[in-house]
């Protein structure tokens, strides 16, 4: 029997969607970690699991009864929360604060009984907190409170555990201390947990599925080695990376660092073509790894042109909500033109910005490179006349260059011209 089932759950913050039609099964006894970037949906997916956020569509189980049929009493003793960040409004010590853990295990106004004094004893002594039993909890270093967190959620002693970042705050030691704590309860007492992780190698090392979240939607849900896999994780983190698995080991995963070129270099002069959000990460990378970037045209307002504002990149701009005019098609083809290199982002094209492609087709007659995000090409056109797929086509036969990844954008580069 499953312990947690979501079938097809969609969740959303006042208006705005965190997650979409996930469907996830984890069996007792499993632990399960969640991967992804932040604002990926991992925390919003423990709030469903908890009964905290209702679903907005789809249907969230426990012990495979639907989550909103269990009153809040009685998911306190099926399920134990432990949050990014515990803060308590009363001045309680560590022990007192533990104790809270077993109020779901006793009646109303009941005093704590043996059973109570043993489970608090044996959290506290879990979790290397037995010495700081009497200390406020006020007075804790960030690593220390998230030990006492996770201790007041093992006094529950139930047969769920959820854990936000449990090893965030903690130093190199406690962090293992912690995880091989979690995986004797998990294999001695089938204790099943389901834990948020931005470390993928710990998350590798000691969980046998992953499940890897990306804006919101599962991207890859399996072993640490199907889920782990390069092209998977520059998909999902948009960055460079390598993995590395030996014989009998868990996938160990560390980024590809590029350094900035040298002045003088192979430095270049760079135009972004992009527009709603789909060059902001470009342009904040490029101008990190020492090119010089401009962009446009751009609509103020636009999340590319605040993005631009912020990292003090030249750009051309129109109104708000407004087509492309002159002007501002004028300036960025000026920019463009300074450019040796222009960048087309992933930008979907309407009547409003075909422009762009007038831009990027003079750039590779003059002999400028052009470099075309080709993901998802064919869901990008949405021109009147379906006059934007066969362009962009055109420019890649004329010798434009492909690229969906960034790191595809810098190896490009650095090829001679």
């Amino acid at each position: 029997m499953s312990a947690i089932e979501l079938q097809n759950v969609s969740a959303a913050y006042r208006e705005s969607d965190v997650l979409h039609a996930v469907s996830l099964t984890v069996a007792a006894g499993e632990w399960l970690a969640l991967l992804g970037p932040n604002g990926a949906g991992k925390s919003t997916l423990l709030r469903v699991i908890t009964g905290l956020l209702p679903a907005r569509a789809g249907v969230a189980l426990l012990n495979g009864r639907d989550i909103r049929a269990i009153r809040g009493t009685e998911r306190a003793r099926l399920v134990a929360v432990v949050p990014q960040e515990l803060s308590t409004p009363l001045p309680f010590t560590v022990a007192e604060l533990v104790g809270l853990g077993r109020v779901s295990a006793r009646a109303r106004l009941a005093r704590p009984g043996a059973e109570d004094r043993r489970a608090i004893e044996r959290a506290l002594a879990y979790t290397d907190l037995l010495d700081l039993r009497d200390r406020p909890f006020g007075e804790l270093s960030g690593g220390e409170k998230q030990r006492a967190a996770l201790a007041l959620a093992l006094a529950q002693e139930t047969r769920i555990l959820l854990l936000d970042e449990p090893t965030a705050h903690l130093d190199l030691n406690h962090q293992w201390e912690i995880l091989r704590l979690l995986d004797r309860l998990n294999r001695e007492c089938r204790l099943t947990i389901v834990m948020t992780s931005h470390d993928l190698n710990l998350a590798a090392e000691f969980c046998a599925r992953l499940a890897l979240f990306d804006r919101g939607r599962l991207a890859a849900l399996g072993k640490p080695a199907e889920v782990l896999r390069e092209d998977l994780l520059r998909e999902v983190y948009r960055c460079d990376v390598r993995v590395r698995q030996e014989s009998g080991r868990a996938p160990e995963v560390r980024p590809e660092r590029r350094p900035p070129p040298a002045a003088g270099t192979s430095a270049k002069k760079i135009h972004v073509l992009a527009g709603g959000g789909s060059g902001a990460e470009l342009l904040r990378l490029l101008l990190l790894t020492g090119h010089q970037v401009s962009c446009g045209p751009l609509n103020m307002g636009d999340s590319d042109a605040q993005a631009a504002a912020a990292l003090e990149i030249r750009a051309a701009l129109e109104k708000p909500f407004s087509p492309l005019g002159k002007a501002a098609l004028a300036t960025a083809r000026q920019f463009a033109g300074e450019a040796q290199v222009l960048v087309l982002a992933e930008v979907p094209f309407g009547p409003g910005n075909v422009a762009l492609l007038t831009l990027a087709e003079e750039a590779l007659a003059r002999g400028a490179r052009v470099l075309i995000n080709t993901r998802h090409l064919d869901q990008r056109d949405f021109t009147p006349q379906r006059e934007a797929l066969p362009r962009l086509r055109a420019l890649l036969d004329r010798g434009a260059v492909a690229w969906q990844h960034a790191d595809e954008i810098f190896q490009a580069l650095e090829k001679p011209a």
